[in-house]
Order: C-alpha cells, then structure tokens, then sequence
C-alpha cells in the first residue's frame, strides 16, 4: 500500500480579507504631514514674528547675549580673519539651537501662558538640545577647518594671514589665486548652509511642541531633524528663499556692527515658529 502524496500547502500572498492589509510603514508616513507653502506665506511668517516681538519684548535678552557674544569674539578674533570670518558664517550656522529660548517664547505665548524669560526649555528638553547643539557645533568646525585648509593651500602665506577683518576681501581681490579662494569659500559658505538649514528649519520647534504636550508622544533628535528635512523636501523653492532672507538680514545685521542682531535674531526666531507651524501639521 502506497502512502499517498502529500499536497503542498500554498502560502498566500495576500489575505482573503481586505480589510486586514496595512499600510507600509516609512519614515514619509510615520512623520507629520507637511503642508506647501508659497513665497507669500514667508511675509506672513514675518509680519506675525513682528507682532510676537513686540508683544514678548524679554526677548530682545536673548538677542542682546548673542549680539554681546559675538562682538566679544570677533574682538579676540579680528587680528586673525580666517577665523573671525568663520565665526561669522557661525552665527548662521549655529543659530537655530540658540534660538531655542525664542521658539519656547512662541510657544508660550500660542499656549496662552506668556511671561518668563523663556528658559523653561532647560527642564523640557533635556539631552535633545544638547545632542543637537554638538551636531551644529561638529559642522562649524568642519567649516571653519574647510576655510582655513581652503586658504592655506591656495595662497601659501601669499595673503597676509595675520592682517584684520576688513582687510580680508581686498587682500583676496588681488590675486587670482585670491579670487579663487573667495569663490571657494562662498561656495563652501552655500553648501554649509543649506545643509545645517535643512537638518534645522523645524528641528527645535518639533522638539519642543511634542515634550510640553501630554496628548503627543515625546520625538527624539533624529524624529525631529527627520520633520525637518522632510519639510525642506517638500518646499524646497520656497525655504531656499526664505533662507535668503534670513542670510539678507543678517547682513543687515553686520552692516550695523551687529547692534541689528539683538532685533533681528528674536524676530527670526518667533518667524521661526510661526514657519513650523504652517507647513507641519499636527500629529
């Protein structure tokens, strides 16, 4: 007597039932909708930062220690303009984290909970802020080591290294191998800052708006700068310019012997907020 045969079993590849599919988890789906924004909105984005300025005037602390802060650098650094450019180019790149006691100034102020000098961030985000702050800090080095390396080796102590800021462009003008460090250096400069401006356009606000909601889970770093880069992804003619913007005025700013920066950097950073808040949608 034969045994008989055994029938293969078929695994299907996709259920009966319909209802019991799923959708595919990404990190596209997993995060906040991001809605588009047109140049428009960028003027909005300003008007109301505006407002909340002038309504928040503790503020302009925040932009009074960071103008303070970056005239006392460029002070011991003036005699050195390698280094007192890239500290400049560091006040761009490192100021979305300094920036973080403005956005919590925002958010108290949308909460109905306005008052303190808006250092309540300090007990909320605990590590995040600082993991964050030593990621723009690792990009600053690179670029200051970029500009420094950049220059060292096209000129070779052709230009006067130890000469003073103002100096420094006609210094460069004057040779080609000059001009082609500036160009160099502008290029760097571009790159630089659309990286640390993508990985930080919505980072700190995200940060922020889900460690003080009890109806929201906590987000970590990378779930943060991941809102972030997917806002820039979805809007990316529109940022640009509104990075553009931001570099405008912080000439501005420069142009004043930064005296404009202790407006400017709180203006920004409740603008800041209210850009968040356009294009992320809540959870």
């Amino acid at each position: 007597m034969h045994e008989k045969d055994e029938i293969p079993v078929v695994q299907r590849a996709y259920p009966e039932d319909l209802g019991e599919t799923h959708p595919e988890h990404t990190p596209e789906t997993d995060s906040p909708a991001i809605r588009e924004v047109a140049p428009e909105d960028l003027g909005t984005w300003l008007g109301k930062g505006w407002r909340d300025l002038w309504k928040t005037p503790v503020a302009l602390v925040h932009g009074l220690v960071i103008a303070l802060a970056s005239l006392v650098l460029l002070g011991l650094s003036w005699n050195q303009p390698w280094m007192a450019f890239s500290f400049l180019a560091g006040i761009l790149l490192l100021g979305p984290v300094l920036a973080v006691g403005v956005n919590y100034l925002a958010l108290q102020n949308e909460r109905g909970q306005p008052g303190g000098a808006g250092l309540g961030w300090l007990g909320t985000l605990g590590g995040s802020i600082w993991g964050f702050a030593a990621l723009l800090a690792v990009l600053f080095v690179i670029w200051a080591s970029f500009v420094w390396m950049w220059i060292a080796v096209l000129n070779i102590g052709e230009l006067a290294m130890m000469g003073q800021l103002h100096h420094l462009v006609g210094a460069m003008l004057g040779s080609g191998a000059g001009i082609i460090s500036l160009v160099g250096v502008v290029l760097a400069a571009i790159v630089f800052g659309l990286v640390v401006f993508a990985l930080s356009l919505a980072t700190i606000p995200a940060l922020l708006d889900h460690r003080v909601r009890a109806d929201a889970p906590q987000k970590s770093l990378i779930e943060s700068i991941g809102v972030s880069l997917k806002a820039f992804n979805h809007n990316p003619g529109t940022l640009i310019l509104w990075a553009l913007i931001i570099t405008a005025l912080f000439m501005v700013s420069i142009a004043t012997a930064l005296l404009a920066l202790i407006v400017i950097f709180p203006w920004l950073g409740f603008a800041m907020w209210h850009g968040y808040r356009d294009m992320v949608e809540a959870s």
